[in-house]
Formats: structure tokens, C-alpha cells, sequence
């Protein structure tokens, strides 16, 4: 048993180590990696925050499912985007709505779309579909603490499959009904 444990692990570790070879070794800059269409940014600092918005800004459908929404800037760019015609759908957790700091009410006031869970004990997602086709996930919440405090992570990439798409429809169809 034990040896089979440590072969399963050694297995593991040869996987991981090629998967980090097979990164180009590009600079890193402001805390980011890129490889082709994938990239990674932490925090604290602005890189997850910033690129959120770049993306927010060019699109012309947007649909976000987060835990928490409490960043002014973020928020700005929904509204703006929303006002320039961009088809916008949101999906948070009723308790992070009902917060003091959530800017859940100011998004609803702007007359965007948004349910919160009512199935799930947790609305816990990250991720907005940008189009369609881009993606951002990770731990990143669209708070201002992740930004300026906390050890968090987005990862933007281009999705093969739908399956950020689909599962936001089918949360999006459970909430509704609900």
C-alpha cells in the first residue's frame, strides 16, 4: 500500500515538473505568466482587477457569476458597458448581496439583471464569459480586499467547450425558476 502510494506521488511530481518545462520562460512582469491564450495573474496588487476591466470594456455580451462584488472600479465598467449596450447578466451569493460593502444594489439600480442562488447553500463561482469565448476564473473575488490584501488568483483563457457558457445557463435557469 505504501509503495503504491509513493509511486502514485513520484507520478505526480514527473507530471507537474513537465508541465513547468513545457511553459515558454518569458519575463515575468507585474506578477503575471502567459502562455499562448492562458494568463495568469495574483494578487494582491491590480493585474486581476485591471485585466477584468480591459475585458469588460471590449465586450459585447458579459456574463458573471461571482461570490462577491464590492470593487467600485469593476462595478464602474459593468455599468458603463451595460449603458453602451452590452448584454450583461449576473449571478451572485444572496449573502455577499445583502452585505454592507456589495455593490450588488447599485448594479441592480442600473437595471442589469441579477439573481442570486437560492438552490445552492453557496453562490462560491468566479467567473465571467466574455463573448462568448473569453474566461476569467480563479480565487479572485471582485472585492476591493482582493486587490489591495488578499493572496488570490485569475486565470484568463479562451474556453474549448462551452463549459463556462453552459453552466452559467443552467445556474442562470435554476435561480430564475426558483
Amino acid at each position: 500500500m505504501v509503495k503504491n502510494v509513493g509511486i502514485f506521488f513520484l507520478n505526480i511530481l514527473i507530471l507537474a515538473l513537465t508541465a513547468c518545462n513545457s511553459i515558454d520562460s518569458k519575463p515575468i512582469k507585474e506578477n503575471q505568466i502567459q502562455d499562448n491564450d492562458i494568463e495568469i495573474f495574483f494578487t494582491p496588487g491590480v493585474a486581476c482587477e485591471n485585466n477584468i476591466i480591459e475585458r469588460i470594456n471590449k465586450s459585447k455580451k458579459i456574463d458573471i457569476a461571482v461570490y462577491s462584488i464590492t470593487n467600485q472600479d469593476i462595478t464602474n465598467a459593468i455599468i458603463a458597458a451595460h449603458k453602451r449596450g452590452a448584454d450583461i447578466r449576473v449571478i451572485t451569493d444572496r449573502t455577499q448581496a445583502k452585505g454592507k460593502k456589495s455593490l450588488i444594489g447599485t448594479i441592480k439600480r442600473a437595471r442589469i439583471p441579477v439573481l442570486t442562488n437560492k438552490k445552492h447553500k453557496i453562490e462560491h463561482n468566479k467567473f465571467a464569459v466574455f463573448d462568448d469565448i473569453h474566461i476569467v476564473s480563479g480565487s479572485y473575488n471582485w472585492t476591493e480586499n482582493a486587490s489591495k490584501y488578499n493572496s488570490e488568483n485569475c486565470i484568463f483563457f479562451n474556453q474549448p467547450n462551452k463549459e463556462y457558457s453552459n453552466r452559467f445557463e443552467q445556474l442562470w435557469n435554476i435561480y430564475k425558476s426558483d
